[in-house]
């Protein structure tokens, strides 16, 4: 898609890149829809690139870093879901450790709102508890 056909989402820059990394793992551990997420990706990616040019946001490792670790918890939260169905008698358990790792996922999507110039207090994501998530001591 052109850069001149302008962005064709109107969340964050915060919420583009969460979206890209969750179409990202369905394209593949999801791999029917193929097609229509890849084309979604491409326009998240023009999206992204139209806010980054836009913003001026400058790309950083530390900002790289935040982006990864939002994959990560993606992906252990797609697993979860498995585990879930996998294993009905740990649901309970599997869902509050995705809540948990969501409070995480908050807190880094709001500090690339903070990159982004994107900050405001309708963006900012409130649910950030981890209500005692062990494990997920991430150094940002």
């Amino acid at each position: 898609m052109p850069e001149s056909e302008g962005r064709q989402y109107l969340p964050s820059f915060a919420e583009l890149v969460d979206r890209l990394t969750v179409d990202q793992i369905k394209e593949v551990l999801a791999p029917s829809g193929g097609g229509l997420i890849a084309d979604e990706i491409r326009t998240l990616e023009n999206d992204i690139d139209l806010i980054i040019d836009q913003q001026d946001v400058t790309l950083s490792a530390r900002m790289l870093r935040k982006v990864i670790v939002i994959a990560q918890i993606n992906l252990h939260i797609w697993h979860n879901k498995d585990q879930m169905q996998a294993e009905p008698d740990r649901y309970a358990e599997l869902l509050t450790m995705a809540h948990q790792l969501n409070g995480i996922r908050n807190r880094i999507k709001n500090s690339l709102l903070d990159d982004s110039g994107d900050a405001t207090d309708a963006a900012r994501h409130t649910n950030t508890e981890t209500d005692g998530l062990e494990g997920w001591d991430i150094s940002l």
